[in-house]
């Protein structure tokens, strides 16, 4: 094996370059730490954050501000409100204003007297449900004591018909009533009510006479008549059951006629409350009454002639029509049906009170035309006659016009309409102040040429002078001489929202 030679250490030859001089290290720092430094740490530490901030936050969608569903749903409701306001809101409104209207300002000559009673009661001679039978001494009441009956159609299920008759005195107390009601049995039943004047001159007794149709044995059954009669007091009473079926159904025609006496029938009170029932009036003079009430919803009443003290007609859903004659109180209601009605009002000058007027609708056509009479020997220290017509969404038309007989009187009329027009026309014997006023709309006050000279005090002349006329208002006074008198003199108040409204004196 070979043997190298040892060699020596030799020193390379020193190299000329720049000599490079690392810098010193941090004190906290290891040499050749991975580590960065503490300001690159820092730097990188932010750099990370701000950018994990731009990929992660995202805004929220901004909503839109005209989303179309949201504008639809906000029309919708804004035209229901418009809807809502002008079918209910208006009418409710202008109605509570006129029922707190107390007084008007303008109407310095308003007079307040003391109402006589005008509750059902002074029309009433009983209950107004007077569907109990009286207690009155000695009457026995009689129930379905049927004249004759008749059974026809199917022999399973047969129709009955059923006949009473009834003779009476023609004086007195006269009640019919029944238990029907619009809620129960508007479906149910139908009748028929008529009284007048026997054609037969021979009886001299009221006749009263009742038919009535059941649509089976079980319903006839079930239905009671029944009467109490004594002297002087006549009263029948109708009692359905308050379980009919819709397919059950029962039907009357009751009649009741005075004789032709030459001494006229006498009647104290005289009473309907005959729910469904067309119920027909036609009495002359040979009949004489205090008190007339002739009630029943959703009958329809027709007057060919009726005379008496007081008289009251309370029905709903059905017209008013006829012809009355009344010397203290008169006071017609319906509601959702017009009425027409032609009124002959009296007025004792002895009496302590005016006679009133009262006649109220709604949703349908007023129509009042007024003769009054009243035999004043002296200017009037009160009203005469004080008159309240009133309806909504209907027209309004009356006429108060003086009986050829009469001497000027005090009249005091208010007429109250909404959302329909209204007409009114007073003779030329009217004076007082008058005031017509509307809304949105025209008032329109007009004279006419007539010429009549003031009774009381011949020479005075008839002037008319208006204190404010504006489009809508209009207040001022009509009359001989000037309104500065100690004498009563009258008033007539006309107003109306959303339709004209027409004041007419005839001179």
């Amino acid at each position: 094996m070979p043997i190298l030679p040892r060699l020596g250490k030799i020193k390379e030859p020193p190299v000329v370059a720049p000599t490079v001089r690392y810098p010193e290290r941090a004190a906290s720092r290891h040499p050749f730490s991975p580590l960065p430094d503490y300001e690159t740490s820092q730097a990188l530490a932010f750099r990370d954050f701000n950018e994990s901030q731009v990929t992660l936050y995202k805004p929220p969608p901004r909503r839109r501000i005209f989303d179309s569903r949201l504008w639809r749903a906000a029309i919708s409701a804004l035209l229901v409100y418009i809807f809502l306001t002008l079918v209910i809101g208006i009418p409710i409104v202008v109605h509570k204003e006129h029922e707190n209207q107390q007084k008007y300002p303008d109407n310095p000559l308003s007079y307040d007297f003391a109402w006589p009673n005008k509750n059902l009661g002074a029309y009433y001679p009983g209950s107004t449900r007077n569907i109990t039978i009286p207690d009155q001494p000695g009457i026995i009441p009689v129930c379905n004591n049927w004249t004759a009956v008749e059974y026809f159609g199917d022999p399973g299920s047969p129709t009955v018909l059923a006949f009473t008759e009834q003779y009476v005195s023609p004086n007195g107390q006269f009640s019919l009533a029944s238990n029907a009601t619009c809620s129960s049995n508007l479906d149910n039943v139908q009748g028929v009510f008529y009284t007048g004047i026997n054609p037969n001159q021979t009886v001299q007794d009221a006749v009263l006479s009742v038919v009535m149709q059941s649509s089976s044995p079980s319903v006839f059954n079930r239905t009671f008549a029944c009467f109490a009669v004594t002297n002087n007091f006549t009263d029948l009473a109708l009692y359905l059951p308050d379980d009919l079926a819709s397919t059950d159904n029962i039907l009357y025609n009751i009649t009741l006629l005075f004789p032709q006496a030459a001494v006229p029938s006498q009647i104290d009170s005289f009473t309907t409350i005959l729910p469904m029932f067309d119920q027909h009036f036609s009495f002359d003079g040979n009949v004489t009454i205090d008190r007339v009430s002739i009630a029943g919803a959703a009958s329809p009443v027709t007057v060919d002639s009726i005379q008496a003290n007081r008289l009251l007609v309370d029905t709903s859903l059905e017209p008013v029509t006829g012809t009355f004659h009344v010397s203290d109180s008169l006071l017609i209601s319906t509601i959702l049906a017009p009425i027409v009605a032609n009124i002959s009002l009296y007025n004792d000058p002895k009496s302590q009170f005016p006679t009133s007027l009262d006649v109220h609708t709604g949703n349908g056509n007023l129509t009042v035309n007024v003769t009054i009479l009243a035999p004043n020997k002296d200017p009037p220290l009160r009203p005469n006659f004080v008159a309240n017509l009133r309806t909504f969404s209907g027209s309004l038309s009356t006429s108060f016009l003086h009986d050829p007989t009469s001497p000027p009187t005090a009249v005091q009329l208010h007429a109250f309409n909404d959302l329909g027009p209204s007409n009114v026309i007073l003779d030329s014997l009217f004076e007082g102040i008058f005031q017509v006023s509307t809304k949105q709309a025209a008032a329109t006050v007009t004279q006419g040429n007539a010429s009549v000279t003031d009774p009381w005090v011949p020479g005075l002349p008839r002037t008319m002078v208006v204190g404010t006329n504006l489009t809508a208002r209009s207040y001022g006074w009509i009359g001989w001489g000037n309104m500065e008198t100690p004498c009563q003199q009258g008033e007539v108040l006309v107003d109306s929202s959303l339709a004209d409204v027409t004041l007419s004196f005839l001179g």
